[in-house]
């Protein structure tokens, strides 16, 4: 879902040849400068994410008073852009620290990149009702002791016999937290519901009763609040991801059959991340189990795709294909695969076959509309994605896609996915990219802002900073900024050279 593939960047360069004439009227000389341009900026994105590692690592020892201290320094120092605010608004709020959050929130611009995130932030995390600093704080302390410092029975012991705190449905939620993490689940249980009675809306919470529900083995109730949590509505993919791992975790423990544990259990380690334990899971379960192997297979193969291992991908993608070609994984990966090899009529018959295999019609949908666009067939194209996006305004891929039929609308869709895809520094370049054609050169700075912090060695954020300091006359930067961009990517040198700078 949240693989924007880098297609985009190809849509989007013709829109710069206008531009990019006007400032390659010479060819640039090749110095040996090793000057880092945008200087001010570097440095600032180097001490604030300096500053957030000890603030999270502060937070993770224990030491939470030294980590609000440093995070409030935070809100301090950052200035540049949202994106920041909103990447550590969101960390806050898992640590509990809502004050620090609502202060990063209250510097937030109201605009489409912000919105959808603090709605399913505050949805997600908040309580019913924000405490004081001093009860932020002692709360804080607990969720620190009780998930990262091992200190559950104590923790949970003494938030039981404290005033802090006490009508805090917050503070509940953290002795049911306690409690699970001490294996005690009737306790557990007992505790959330009193949270879930002052709060029922707090999405955290409902997950945790969900996780409790079926570690008890009360299968049947834990599925049924999965089915009410999927229902709350999510924008932005970091939450949707968040709610599809607790579903992976609930099927995991209420499936009987052991290939299938393997499988949901496999699937919520990728979905956190954890890619090199799903890979360990799905591997034993292929050694051990006698059925289910297309499954397996097609979830293993999918693991590898996402993490850019294509010739293994595809190895247990065909693997699961051929036992079994109702499987939507298997036909949805090799036709992911095959469009990247520009095989496209292969694509085209996996995709299609993908359509048949599931109820979720737009992903396969989209892989068939960009695969006819890919065979010239535009028409055809244009009249899916038409089609799409008029019952799926908040598809990333789909938005992302239709741009190579539908380019006019650029402008509207590119700040769409952002406001629910804040990390995909494809799209920040994108942006860049329009606001480098309009002219807004201001803007395109402040995109560039975010795609730096993201990825400070993408060679493309070195090739727009170069058009954004030409036009605002710091020739030797722009050169500096080429040079780099070229040094990260060789390919572009002929290119800078020559004055060319793109095809």
């Amino acid at each position: 879902m949240n693989r924007v593939k880098l297609a985009i960047i190809c849509v989007l360069m013709s829109s710069l040849l206008s531009v990019q004439a006007e400032t390659a009227a010479k060819p640039i000389e090749m110095s040996a400068q090793t000057t880092v341009a945008n200087t001010d900026m570097v440095v600032k994105d180097n001490f604030i994410k300096a500053k957030y590692a000890s603030a999270s690592n502060r937070f993770m020892q224990g030491n939470v008073k030294a980590s609000y201290d440093d995070f409030n320094a935070l809100i301090d120092k950052v200035s540049h852009d949202d994106y920041v605010f909103l990447l550590y608004g969101i960390k806050m709020a898992e640590y509990g620290l809502f004050d620090l959050s609502d202060g990063l929130i209250a510097k937030l611009d109201n605009n489409h990149f912000t919105a959808s995130y603090i709605t399913d932030m505050r949805k997600y995390y908040y309580p019913s009702a924000l405490l004081n600093q001093k009860e932020i704080m002692y709360l804080a302390n607990a969720y620190s002791d009780i998930v990262y410092n091992n200190m559950a029975l104590e923790t949970t012991s003494e938030l039981l016999n404290t005033s802090k705190a006490t009508e805090s449905d917050y503070k509940n939620y953290l002795i049911a937290l306690g409690y699970y993490k001490s294996n005690n689940l009737p306790l557990a249980l007992k505790y959330i519901n009193y949270a879930i009675k002052q709060s029922n809306n707090n999405v955290n919470y409902l997950s945790l009763k969900a996780k409790i529900l079926a570690d008890s083995k009360k299968s049947s109730q834990a599925l049924k609040l999965l089915a009410q949590i999927k229902k709350v509505p999510f924008k932005t993919t970091d939450f949707q991801q968040k709610v599809r791992a607790t579903e992976e975790y609930i099927l995991y423990k209420t499936e009987k059959n052991k290939t299938l544990k393997d499988y949901h259990l496999a699937y919520y380690y990728h979905l956190q991340g954890k890619c090199l334990l799903a890979t360990k899971v799905l591997q034993s379960a292929i050694l051990t189990s006698k059925q289910h192997s297309p499954e397996i297979y097609s979830l293993l193969g999918r693991v590898y795709y996402e993490n850019d291992e294509p010739l293994k991908a595809e190895e247990f993608a065909l693997k699961a294909y051929k036992e079994d070609k109702k499987n939507y994984l298997a036909a949805q990966t090799l036709g992911d695969i095959s469009f990247n090899k520009k095989l496209y009529k292969d694509s085209l018959k996996y995709y299609k076959q993908a359509k048949k295999n599931t109820k979720d019609k737009t992903a396969p949908e989209v892989g068939i509309a960009k695969s006819y666009c890919a065979l010239c067939k535009q028409d055809k194209a244009k009249k899916m994605y038409e089609n799409l996006l008029k019952n799926n305004k908040y598809h990333e891929d789909l938005l992302v896609e239709s741009l190579k039929v539908i380019p006019q609308r650029v402008d509207y869709y590119l700040p769409r996915v952002a406001s629910i895809d804040l990390s995909n520094n494809d799209i920040w370049l994108g942006l860049a990219n329009q606001s480098i054609k309009d002219g807004n050169y201001k803007m395109a700075q402040t995109y560039l802002n975010n795609s730096y912090y993201i990825d400070e060695n993408n060679f493309r954020y070195y090739y727009y900073l170069s058009l954004v300091l030409r036009a605002n006359g710091d020739i030797e930067l722009a050169n500096s900024s080429l040079k780099r961009c070229s040094n990260i990517n060789a390919d572009y040198e002929a290119k800078i050279k020559s004055g060319v700078y793109e095809k």
